[in-house]
């Protein structure tokens, strides 16, 4: 079975052409352009990592992975912050958020996919 990428962006075209790149590689993909609906998509099916921007309108990736870390079936999944600021302060956030990783835009595609490979390996076995 393929291994599902929540992909999180408000920019539709940096999730879909995102979400082709996945496709090919082997990955599964649903994707949401906000908070709220990342937040139903995590609860509604199986997701084995996400790709969260932090910069969003409503509410804010640190929030979405806040939230995600109190979700039972979400808490030991990798999350993979994205970014356009390379400053501490995002970095910090993120990680305090329980963000397992942060890349800055424009970030190199094969480098979010050997994050997303090490972090799959890395996980605990879920049910």
């Amino acid at each position: 079975m393929r291994p599902t990428v929540l992909l999180v962006d408000d920019y539709p075209d940096a999730v879909e052409l995102l979400g082709i790149y996945l496709d090919v590689a082997g990955y599964g993909v649903v994707t949401a352009h906000d908070g709220y609906a990342a937040l139903d998509q995590a609860r509604a099916q199986r997701i084995d990592a996400v790709v969260l921007d932090l910069e969003m309108p409503g509410m804010s990736g640190v929030e979405v992975a806040r939230q995600l870390r109190l979700h039972p079936d979400m808490a030991t999944v990798p999350v993979i912050a994205v970014t356009g600021h390379s400053g501490a302060k995002h970095r910090d956030a993120a990680r305090d958020a329980g963000c397992d990783a942060l890349l800055v835009k424009p970030y190199d595609p094969d480098e979010l996919l050997a994050t997303i490979r090490r972090l799959l390996e890395a996980a605990p076995a879920r049910p």
